[in-house]
């Protein structure tokens, strides 16, 4: 919740600063504050103001000249304005300045903070936050702090203070972009104070969750910026946890019963969720997530694909626990893996059933075996739809053949380039991917007119989700629309041939066409 306005007048106390030497570092080595002015002062002022502090000695030459220059020089001047505690009392401004002890704790931090108004505030906090790592309950008053400052309140405080200075006013787009600034420039700052960097996903974690629980826009907003700091700062290290989830899948295809296996697999998927937690949540909450968060999931699709393939359900079943825990920050994730979880239990009980309870009727090696792919068939379409995976139609009977995943591998004749999208909403795609979803959606309609038997729906269905789970929500570029559309009407032949394609590659299709014609 924003502070209450605790200025006394927009103007300020001309020198409430103590005599006593600076501090070589943190905010007293603020321009205004080595020379004992404000940003009242005039040029006049601020020259005589540095020809004081050389007498006194208070800060070393370089130091002295470093602040002179920056306070009249009209674009390192507003940074300096912006980091002063303006709007205060004489009091609160020897307080904005005065060192709290190095046992001070961050509740401490913050409840000395509320003492000031909104830009003070975030200087005050960032300050100390800058210092060390900072709690989630410090980060939150950080937040809550820089998105409860006006920038048109400022640029009027602003505008009285260079009236009195003679200098020119600023607009308020200049503020803001001035604001801006300060909060990005806090942001870094407190996610360097964390060593190592990743011990700020805890403490981000668990801000982020209280923020969202607000459902505040402007909150959420600034979030994202410190958000973004947190994700730069950490890219190298979530490219190497990506690297030991890789290699902890191919261990698990290769060696699917190693107890160890699995242990290495649980391990690097915990890692990579410990790191990615705070961005996870807010990717979440926003509905989308840039490619690189989504690698690490797609990875773990393709190792239970891998897995279906070579019919261990229980090496399944053990990747399902410990991606559920890694994956429980994104919804879509987690409901895939639980359907996964499910229809792998049902093709395990239907396998266990198989065998005739009636021993005086028995059925055919034939029929049995008949059963047993149409029961496979219905399981493996639904795996394919959940997985959302185009690839083969994996083998669970004797007969099953492979499902065509003919969009992934469009005709050589289609001189343009296709590329199969990542799963996902609100991406922004490149025309290859623009290409491929009006591509498909053209095969689809086709295929969807040829749509006859149940399993011919079942397949169409596995179809139609994998294209609604790359193709339902993306962004593109109007060109590449307009010429795709194109491209769409010029080929339409050639595009249904493709779905003819796909539609000659269903098993039950070829079978049925070999079947001998039934005799009367």
């Amino acid at each position: 919740m924003c502070p209450k306005d605790r200025s006394s007048n927009p103007d300020m106390a001309t020198d409430s600063a103590n005599q006593s030497p600076l501090s070589a570092s943190g905010p007293s080595t603020h321009p205004f504050r080595f020379l004992r002015i404000d940003p009242g002062a005039t040029s006049w002022e601020i020259e005589a103001a540095l020809t004081l502090a050389r007498q006194r000695g208070l800060a070393p030459e370089t130091t002295l000249a470093e602040a002179h220059a920056s306070l009249l020089d009209p674009v390192r001047r507003l940074p300096c304005e912006l980091a002063y505690p303006f709007g205060s009392t004489p009091e609160h401004v020897d307080l904005f300045y005065a060192e709290l002890p190095a046992s001070a704790s961050d509740e401490e931090i913050s409840q000395t903070s509320e003492q000031f108004a909104p830009l003070p505030m975030a200087n005050f906090i960032a300050r100390y936050a800058a210092r060390r790592g900072a709690s989630g309950e410090l980060l939150l008053a950080l937040i809550d702090a820089h998105t409860c400052i006006d920038a048109a309140e400022i640029q009027q405080s602003l505008q009285l203070l260079r009236r009195r200075a003679s200098w020119p006013p600023l607009p308020v787009a200049s503020v803001e972009q001035g604001l801006d600034d300060l909060l990005h420039a806090h942001c870094v700052a407190v996610i360097d104070a964390y060593d190592p960097v990743e011990s700020a996903a805890e403490p981000l974690a668990g801000a982020t969750r209280a923020i969202l629980a607000t459902r505040d826009p402007p909150l959420i907003r600034t979030l994202g910026v410190l958000l973004a700091a947190y994700r730069r700062a950490v890219e190298e290290m979530r490219s190497r946890a990506e690297q030991q989830v890789d290699q902890a899948c191919q261990t698990m295809d290769q060696r699917p019963t190693d107890a160890t296996s699995i242990e290495g697999l649980a391990a690097a998927l915990q890692r990579w969720a410990s790191l990615c937690q705070p961005m996870l949540l807010l990717d979440a909450h926003q509905g989308s997530s840039p490619p690189e968060m989504n690698v690490v999931p797609d990875r773990v699709f393709g190792l239970l694909g891998a897995l279906i393939n070579q019919r261990q359900y229980l090496a399944v079943q053990q990747v399902l626990d410990p991606a559920l825990d890694a994956f429980q920050s994104i919804p879509d994730t987690s409901a895939r893996l639980t359907k996964i979880g499910e229809i792998v239990r049902k093709i395990q009980r239907d396998a266990s059933t198989e065998v005739d309870p009636n021993p005086h009727l028995t059925a055919s090696a034939g029929s049995r075996g008949f059963r047993h792919l149409k029961k496979a068939t219905a399981a493996a379409a639904a795996l394919l739809a959940v997985l959302g995976l185009l690839g083969a139609y994996w083998t669970f009977g004797p007969k099953a053949a492979s499902f065509v995943a003919s969009a992934s591998n469009p005709p050589q004749a289609n001189a343009e380039p296709e590329l199969l999208p990542p799963a996902g909403n609100g991406q922004r795609f490149t025309r290859e991917y623009v290409r491929y979803c009006h591509f498909q959606e053209e095969r689809l309609r086709v295929v969807k007119q040829r749509v006859r038997a149940p399993e011919d729906v079942r397949a169409y269905n596995a179809l139609a989700t994998d294209y609604n789970s790359r193709c339902a929500n993306f962004f593109y570029q109007d060109e590449d629309l307009r010429l795709v559309k194109e491209e769409v009407i010029a080929k339409r032949k050639l595009l249904e041939a493709d779905a003819e394609r796909i539609l000659s590659t269903w098993p039950w299709r070829k079978d049925a066409a070999a079947a001998p014609p039934t005799s009367k």
